[in-house]
């Protein structure tokens, strides 16, 4: 949990200081090799969450998605909290306290989607598709960058997986 913390502060840092820093090169350095040694992992992490339907209106699979979304989070040293109003969605914080610190960040994503059509697809709804080098799901494409698939297409043809 604690080597999480330390890699997603590590990316952040990389974010926010000059590539000309060295100790900046060296943090990104270390953020990409843990990457790529975990890269199946993540991507199985992802599209096990992108597998869950979350249609705004379907409670059920919304609090299925939270309670993911939560287990992620601590997964990742973050503490996570649901909050719910009755009658609505639950929201998920997460929190990390750091002693000292004189900032806050603060990211936001929805995790939930509007009603569709499984008629209109390629594929079946909330089952994500690698396809072209871009993960399918719900009808769009999420792009991967490149470099990750070069990486794991290399794996797969070292490894013969």
């Amino acid at each position: 949990m604690f080597k999480n913390a330390i890699i997603l502060t590590t990316v952040l840092q990389a974010f926010l200081q000059a590539q000309s820093n060295p100790a900046a090169a060296i943090a990104a350095k270390a953020a990409k090799q843990w990457r790529q040694q975990h890269e199946r992992a993540i991507v199985d992490e992802f599209v096990a969450l992108l597998s869950i339907p979350n249609i705004a209106a379907d409670r059920a699979n919304i609090q299925r998605n939270a309670d993911l979304i939560a287990k992620m989070m601590e997964k990742r040293g973050v503490t996570p909290k649901l909050v719910s109003v009755p009658g609505s969605n639950p929201v998920v914080f997460g929190e990390i306290k750091t002693p000292g610190a004189t900032r806050t960040l603060v990211f936001y994503a929805h995790y939930d989607g509007q009603p569709l059509d499984p008629k209109e697809w390629a594929t079946p709804p909330f089952s994500p598709v690698l396809r072209d080098k871009s993960l399918e799901k719900d009808g769009r494409v999420i792009p991967l960058p490149r470099r990750e698939f070069r990486s794991r297409e290399s794996h797969l043809r070292e490894s013969g997986e």
